[in-house]
């Protein structure tokens, strides 16, 4: 049911607000590497699904899509934001309530050629995808981006009613060259790596939400990544999923939470934090499908070995760990080796890691091969640290004899080096170079 809507004339005005039809609105820094690929797929037909953690950037991705689109002279009367996020629409929607809002969106804008609709978590809405099919089968002229925070939803339940209708694009948080884009700072001209490192410890601390990035006082960003991570457990996880037992969930969140790049089984989850194995391993999907976390299985030619093996767990954002209560200065480590991970993952990488009598942390595979043997390390200052790392590459390498081997850090010794066949990156480097990921 709609909340404070007692006729079409407070429905027209409750979206007043988030449309460009007679006002214009902020639509902040833009992320160009999106936008660019967003402005590419207006012209195809097929639905864009964009699919991202909450508060990462996908609603305002899609306000710059539109101000694009206005200022190329689309009438702004043709163009409709829904966000269903609104207080004045209820937790949860029907499809003849969606249908009302886009009849009456008709009805009092009256547009006349191509309608560019735009529907803002659009997983609140109960069986969207039917509304989105009827449209998009009626040949009507109109172009429809959706938005959601829950990949299943997105995912399992576009495939089976739109298939080959549509498009799907992930949204992260910002990257550090981002990070670096939304704070003005022109890489070039910090010639002191310093200052590199400096941004580097903030963006590993605070993360890459773009409001996050913006915020200048520490007590506001971590009461924002307080918010974000509540909004998650609460919204995308308990609520979402009609969970009674919240102390539950939210030990196991705290639990995943401090333990980022760490190998996890189910079962030692279950006997740890005292929870039933069961729900453990629908915790752990429902997580997962809030985008909060993401899995890696060791890897191995036999898929049932994949299965039976623990799990590494990275999360999607640093800042969720950091305000989980995840000691930053104690575990620089572990959140460095979340950093790299994102960067192959926001890249479309498929990632495992491997262990045997050595560990390697990060294995990227390409087709039917494995491409890249990764392994992150804080300090190399210590040359027993490096001979290890060293080690687990060429031992790694000799399973995978055509594989690419990185060694990333923060910290080394001059005089310290690798063996040729290893290359050395500076995680400065990696995090601001498309290059070194190529």
């Amino acid at each position: 049911m709609f909340y404070n809507i007692m006729d079409s004339r407070y429905l027209i005005e409750a979206l007043e607000k988030w449309n460009f039809w007679h006002q214009d609105i902020e639509t902040g820094i833009r992320r160009t590497k999106y936008l660019k690929e967003a402005l590419r797929l207006i012209k195809v037909p097929e639905i864009i699904a964009y699919v991202g953690v909450r508060r990462c950037g996908k609603s305002v991705l899609c306000y710059q899509i539109l101000e694009n689109l206005i200022q190329s002279g689309v009438p702004r009367e043709n163009t409709l934001f829904v966000n269903f996020e609104d207080p004045v629409f209820s937790e949860s929607l029907s499809l003849s309530e969606l249908q009302e809002i886009f009849n009456t969106y008709l009805e009092f804008k009256n547009p006349k050629g191509r309608i560019y609709l735009f529907l803002d978590e659009v997983q609140k809405v109960e069986d969207w995808e039917r509304f989105v099919l009827a449209l998009y089968d009626s040949r009507q002229l109109v172009k429809i981006f959706v938005t959601g925070s829950n990949s299943k939803l997105l995912q399992d339940r576009i495939s089976t009613l739109l298939s080959g209708r549509y498009l799907t694009q992930k949204i992260f948080p910002l990257d550090f060259k981002e990070f670096l884009e939304f704070k003005k700072i022109d890489i070039v001209k910090i010639s002191a790596k310093a200052r590199i490192y400096h941004y580097l410890r903030e963006y590993l601390q605070f993360g890459g939400f773009p409001r996050v990035v913006l915020e200048k006082e520490i007590i506001i960003k971590n009461s924002l990544l307080q918010e974000y991570y509540n909004s998650i457990i609460e919204k995308d996880v308990i609520l979402r999923n009609n969970l009674k037992n919240k102390t539950e969930v939210k030990d196991l969140a705290l639990y995943l939470m401090s333990n980022i790049g760490s190998l996890v089984s189910t079962y030692n989850l279950a006997k740890k934090i005292g929870i039933a194995h069961q729900n453990v391993i629908h915790y752990l999907n429902f997580f997962e499908e809030a985008l909060l976390i993401e899995r890696i299985s060791k890897y191995d030619v036999n898929v049932k070995k994949q299965i039976y093996n623990p799990d590494k767990v990275f999360v999607v954002d640093t800042g969720l760990s950091h305000i989980a209560g995840f000691s930053f200065s104690e575990n620089i480590g572990h959140y460095l080796e979340n950093l790299v991970f994102n960067e192959y993952k926001a890249r479309g990488k498929r990632i495992y890691y491997w262990k045997n009598s050595a560990e390697i942390d990060l294995v990227i595979k390409e087709g039917l091969r494995v491409k890249e043997l990764v392994n992150i390390c804080y300090s190399l200052r210590n040359r027993a640290v490096l001979d290890r790392e060293i080690r687990a590459l060429e031992e790694a390498g000799a399973h995978f004899q055509k594989a690419v081997k990185r060694l990333v850090f923060w910290e080394k010794s001059e005089e310290v080096e690798a063996p040729k066949e290893i290359k050395m990156i500076s995680i400065d480097i990696l995090s601001i170079s498309d290059l070194s990921l190529s």
